[in-house]
C-alpha cells in the first residue's frame, strides 16, 4: 500500500477568537456499502487542518457487511502521522438517520462536521468549515459549504441544467460570498457544521432519511428545527466539496422518483414541525401520467414534470409510512 500523494491545503482564514478545546472538531463520516467511494473521501481529509486545534474523523458504517472495516483500517496509520484519530464505528440499524444520530453521540467535539462517503473534500475545507466558529463566536450556530457535482467518467446528460442540479444535492447557490443565510435558505447534510449541544434534546429523526437504497430525504428537519428556534446559519460557498453523481442516477425516471419521495418528506416534515399545511392545488389524469415518455422530455417539460412528481408526494405523504 502506499500513500497518496500529500497536497499542502491553501492557508486558512485568519481566526480571530478563542481556540476551541480538546478536540477542535470532530468529522463524521455515515457510510453504505460503497468503499470504494469512502476511500476517496478518506483521502480528501488526509492533509486537512484547524485554523486552531486538531480535530478527529468518525466512520459510521451502516452495513453489516461492515465493507468500510478494511479502508479505515487502511487508512488509520496515516492519519494517527498527522496527529488526528481515526475511528471506525459500526450502526447496524439501519438508515442514515441511524448512522448521523451515532456519529453525534460518539463525537468527542463540541463541533461536529459532516461529509457524505460519496463527497471528496477542497484543499482548506476543514479549515474553512470552522474558521466562522471562531470569528463570530456564540453568533453562529451552523455553517453550511457548497456542494459541486462530479459526473466522473459519464459525461453530462443534455437535459441535466444547472437549475435541476439541486435536486443532485449540489449548487445550493446562495451567494459568491460568505454570509448569514435567511431562514427559508436551505442546505444538505453532506457539507455542514453545527455545536453537538444544538442536538441535546434533538435526533435526526429514523422514518425519514436514506435507508437501504431508498429515496425518502429530510434529515434537514433537525437544522430546520434548530434554525426556527433561533440557531444561526453561516454560508461558505468556497468550502465545497466535490459530490459524485453516480451513473444510474443520470436519468429522467430516477429523477422523478427523487421528486415523488422529496414530496413525501416534505409533508412529513411540515407535518412533524408543525406548520401551515399548504393545500396541493392540481389535476392529475393518472392514465395520462402512465403513458408519458418520460425519456423524451426536455427543458420546461421536465421541469414541470419534475414539479408534478413533487406535488404528487406531497399529497400522499400524510398516508405513506416512509416505503421507498
Amino acid at each position: 500500500m502506499s500513500e497518496p500523494e500529500s497536497t499542502q491545503p491553501g492557508p486558512s482564514p485568519a481566526a480571530a477568537g478563542p481556540a476551541l478545546p480538546a478536540f477542535a472538531a470532530s468529522v463524521v463520516i455515515c457510510t453504505y456499502r460503497r468503499p470504494e467511494l469512502l476511500d476517496a473521501c478518506l483521502g480528501s481529509l488526509l492533509e486537512q487542518r484547524l485554523p486552531d486545534g486538531v480535530h478527529e474523523v468518525l466512520v459510521v458504517d451502516n452495513s453489516t457487511r461492515c465493507e468500510a472495516r478494511p479502508i479505515v483500517e487502511r487508512w488509520q496509520p496515516f492519519f494517527a502521522l498527522r496527529r488526528t484519530p481515526l475511528r471506525y464505528l459500526l450502526e447496524e440499524r439501519s438508515g442514515v438517520a441511524f448512522a448521523r444520530n451515532r456519529g453525534v453521540e460518539e463525537a468527542l467535539s463540541p463541533l461536529i462536521v459532516f461529509i457524505d462517503d460519496d463527497e471528496r473534500a477542497c484543499d482548506g475545507w476543514l479549515g474553512q468549515m470552522v474558521e466562522p466558529f471562531l470569528r463570530f463566536g456564540d453568533a453562529v450556530d451552523i455553517v453550511a459549504g457548497e456542494v459541486e457535482p462530479d459526473f466522473g467518467d459519464q459525461p453530462r446528460p443534455d437535459w441535466l441544467g444547472d437549475d435541476l442540479l439541486h435536486f443532485f444535492s449540489c449548487r445550493w447557490g446562495w451567494d459568491t460570498q460568505s454570509r448569514f443565510l435567511q431562514l427559508q435558505e436551505w442546505f444538505g447534510e453532506g457539507n455542514c457544521a453545527f455545536r453537538k449541544a444544538l442536538m441535546a434534546d434533538r435526533q435526526f429523526p429514523t422514518d425519514m432519511g436514506r435507508k437501504s437504497g431508498g429515496l425518502m430525504s429530510n434529515e434537514g428537519t433537525v437544522f430546520q428545527d434548530m434554525r426556527r428556534a433561533g440557531a444561526k446559519a453561516y454560508y461558505v460557498p468556497s468550502a465545497f466539496v466535490l459530490h459524485r453523481i453516480h451513473p444510474e442516477r443520470l436519468n429522467r425516471r430516477w429523477l422523478m422518483r427523487r421528486m415523488f419521495f422529496q414530496g413525501v418528506s416534505n409533508r412529513k416534515t411540515v407535518d412533524r414541525l408543525g406548520v401551515d399545511v399548504p393545500q396541493a392545488d392540481f389535476m392529475l389524469n393518472l392514465a395520462k401520467l402512465a403513458t408519458l415518455d418520460v425519456e423524451a422530455l426536455e427543458g420546461e417539460s421536465i421541469r414541470a414534470v419534475v414539479g408534478l412528481y413533487h406535488q404528487i408526494g406531497y399529497a400522499m405523504g400524510s398516508v405513506l409510512h416512509g416505503e421507498n
